[in-house]
């Protein structure tokens, strides 16, 4: 059964026809420090906010600051969700979409950095072991905006092991790789050690 997530609504069936509630904070979600988090209302919707660093130390070397949501085992997905990235300073400041995790571990994430080199604005995999870059295509970088709320769109197809990572621009891809390592896990939100906002999130199995 196809699933649509949008944060502030219940998980209904598309074909559902009985209407989704609000709901205050949505549920479901796993945090490696919840004193880091809030969420809020803007504009009706629900926003996620990343406001500090995690008092939180991975493993291996990956992303500090990720919430996962929890409920749903994903294989193949489309999901878009709306980002504002919250500090600019002299760093290459970012925001990450994390996927395919099923231990701390073992997970994939689109770093989306400001410029791309070696570790920023890659395609990573985290396979118990310190994140290794997996980028097939990029772009220079994200041209993030101050105050702006950016589009962002991630592809899996978990079969194929194709992975594309598009922001504002829905057609194009910023990011690409090919990897069948990992088929499945939950989806994850944040940034490897960067504030932002996340809202307007929707998931759809493919």
């Amino acid at each position: 059964m196809r699933l649509l997530i949008v944060f502030g609504l219940l998980v209904v069936p598309l074909s559902a026809a009985v209407p989704a509630r609000p709901l205050e904070q949505p549920e479901g979600w796993q945090f490696g420090d919840r004193a880091a988090w809030t969420w809020s209302k803007e504009g009706g919707a629900s926003v996620l906010t990343l406001h500090k660093q995690q008092e939180f130390k991975p493993k291996v070397r990956s992303p500090f600051n990720l919430a996962w949501f929890t409920t749903t085992d994903w294989k193949s997905f489309t999901l878009t969700v709306e980002a504002r990235l919250t500090k600019f300073d002299a760093g290459n400041n970012d925001l990450c979409i994390a996927f395919g995790r099923q231990e701390d571990t073992r997970f994939y994430y689109a770093h989306l950095g400001e410029k791309a080199d070696g570790v920023h604005h890659q395609l990573h995999l985290v396979d118990r072991a310190d994140r290794r870059a997996i980028t097939a295509t990029r772009t220079a970088g994200t041209p993030w905006q101050p105050g702006t709320w950016h589009r962002i769109k991630v592809v899996h197809d978990a079969r194929a092991g194709k992975i594309a990572v598009y922001f504002d621009d829905l057609n194009q891809p910023v990011l690409t790789a090919e990897d069948k390592t990992l088929a499945h896990g939950w989806i994850g939100l944040g940034s490897f050690d960067d504030l932002g906002q996340f809202r307007n999130l929707e998931i759809r199995a493919d």
